[in-house]
């Protein structure tokens, strides 16, 4: 799977564009924004709610997917994943249930959650900030996980629910930044450098097809449908 979207798809009925490519269909979001996502502060696992701008985000991820008639929402626990993906199931003309599973968490920051990017309150948190932001693969600060780490815990899931690889029907998860990197990666076969690469905004939904191994994506924005296939790709760490 290239990483650089290849074909572009303009779609006028979402559910049409998911049935044409085949009986199973994973979705995967992300959580709407927060607000430590707009004060750019770390905040691995700790539970915190969508702001408003994020409500409104998951309302318009709401009615983007409500004429496609879902299985099941499965979520990490958190808050700001709850409260995105349950006006979704509210929503959706399949009524899913929503599953919530805490190997779905966000990477566990340890010692930096709740410090501000790039700006920590003591010396030995800069040095702990500075490690991770160079090797999020690998480095592990105190009480907290790497990318391994969250990989194994993704896994983990699958073997939990492997519906979501080779059943049929739409299935969406809503995770993480960081869980989603995974999740694409190990949907997709990619290595840990690949899957760190992989960008999810708040807006973005990915479209994982099983029959085709296909990836296609599209921005919840407006009345858009432009899919693209492959995936976002991001220059710098994911705590720049």
């Amino acid at each position: 799977m290239s990483a650089t979207p290849g074909n572009v798809s303009d779609q006028t009925d979402l559910a049409e564009f998911i049935r044409d490519r085949g009986p199973h269909c994973l979705i995967v979001a992300r959580h709407g924004e927060t607000e430590w996502n707009a004060e750019r502060r770390l905040q691995g696992q700790q539970d915190i709610p969508l702001n408003s701008q994020g409500r409104r985000q998951a309302l318009a991820a709401a009615r983007f997917l409500r004429s496609v008639p879902l299985i099941e929402v499965h979520s990490s626990t958190l808050q700001r994943c709850q409260q995105t993906a349950r006006p979704i199931a509210e929503a959706n003309i399949g009524r899913p249930n929503v599953v919530s599973s805490d190997l779905l968490k966000e990477t566990a920051l340890g010692v930096l959650e709740g410090e501000f990017t790039g700006r920590q309150s003591t010396a030995e948190l800069t040095r702990h900030y500075r490690g991770f932001s160079r090797d999020e693969i690998l480095y592990r600060v105190p009480n907290g996980e790497n990318l391994h780490d969250v990989s194994a815990r993704v896994q983990s899931f699958f073997a939990d629910q492997c519906q979501l690889l080779n059943g049929r029907g739409i299935h969406l998860i809503v995770g993480h930044r960081n869980t989603n990197k995974m999740i694409l990666k190990f949907l997709l076969g990619l290595s840990f450098e690949e899957g760190f690469r992989v960008e999810h905004e708040h807006q973005r939904l990915y479209f994982y097809f099983s029959a085709s191994k296909e990836l296609w994506s599209c921005r919840v924005e407006g009345t858009s449908l432009r899919f693209k296939q492959g995936y976002a790709t991001t220059i710098s760490n994911s705590y720049a």
